[in-house]
């Protein structure tokens, strides 16, 4: 307790200069062609779209031949700008498997990494994604979330949250169908690191 209140009154004294407004992220940002895959916007189903109601989203499909790739951004300031795949996918059904973290071919930078499994008539998806706090890249939502009350407590407020996403089905070569994932997305976050990586 003595902890806590030492960390409020710090808060209540402590006014450090504000971080930028965040500016915000949009399609125009990503890019639409990514390592010979080329992407087409969706829309986001309604109740995911009013869950994070403050957020910038960005949903768009890449396809390259039979190949393709589902990738989401979404972007913002706040708890209702965050989202945790792994409560989605388990509220809808799915079960996960192999939940782990794995480098981002040649970026330097470690994903988190789940199959989702197990609703009947289906194959599953393989999952790749990553969060970006305050210029800082974090795998774990427990993390996220400490890093935002810690930015709050500090008086930024305005801190820049991000999450991205990348999945595809499960194919028959799974180990393969996994490598060109990750290729895609090493070459996206390449594109867009300079700007999500912002302090």
């Amino acid at each position: 307790m003595a902890l806590v209140g030492a960390a409020l009154a710090t808060a209540m004294v402590w006014r450090p200069a504000p971080p930028p407004r965040f500016a915000g992220i949009g399609g125009g940002d990503v890019p639409r062609a990514v390592g010979g895959y080329v992407g087409q916007d969706y829309a986001m189903a309604p109740e995911v779209r009013a869950a994070l109601s403050s957020a910038d989203i960005v949903s768009r499909a890449y396809g390259r031949g039979g190949d393709a790739v589902d990738f989401v951004l979404i972007g913002g300031t706040d708890r209702t700008a965050l989202h945790d795949p792994r409560s989605c996918l388990v509220g809808a059904g799915w079960k996960l498997e192999g939940d782990h973290t794995e480098a981002l071919p040649g970026t330097g930078v470690a994903v988190r990494a789940c199959h989702a499994v197990g609703l009947p008539g289906t194959t599953g998806y393989d999952i790749v994604y990553l969060y970006v706090v305050d210029g800082r890249v974090i795998n774990q939502v427990t993390q996220i979330r400490a890093a935002m009350l810690w930015s709050a407590l500090l008086g930024r407020k305005n801190t820049p949250v991000y999450f991205l996403r990348f999945m595809r089905p499960l194919g028959a070569d799974a180990a393969a169908d996994h490598a060109r994932m990750q290729s895609f997305a090493a070459q996206m976050w390449a594109a867009l690191a300079p700007r999500l990586m912002k302090r």
